[in-house]
């Protein structure tokens, strides 16, 4: 159990940060128009979980930005976002 616990707490300590610089990378790449890579790093951020990443998912469905406007698909991250955010309150 021991093992355990000292292996996710690495797994924490260093993937967060990763994520995090992900996610501003996310960010730049739409400001710059870059929809290609913005999706990309949005989506595996989006799959781990990151609300911020699925709310930015469901926005570039939503407004056909890099991606076909699929309203199905913005629902379903903008939905994702706001049942992980109720799940933290």
């Amino acid at each position: 159990m021991r093992i355990f616990l000292t292996a996710m707490t690495a797994f924490i300590l260093f993937v967060t940060p990763v994520m995090a610089g992900n996610l501003e990378e996310a960010k730049a790449a739409l400001q710059e128009g870059d929809y290609e890579k913005a999706l990309q790093l949005l989506q595996l951020l989006a799959e781990q979980g990151e609300e911020l990443a699925q709310w930015y998912n469901g926005l570039m469905y939503d407004e056909g930005k890099g991606v076909p406007k699929k309203s199905h698909k913005a629902i379903y991250w903008k939905f994702c976002k706001v049942i992980n955010s109720a799940r933290r309150s």
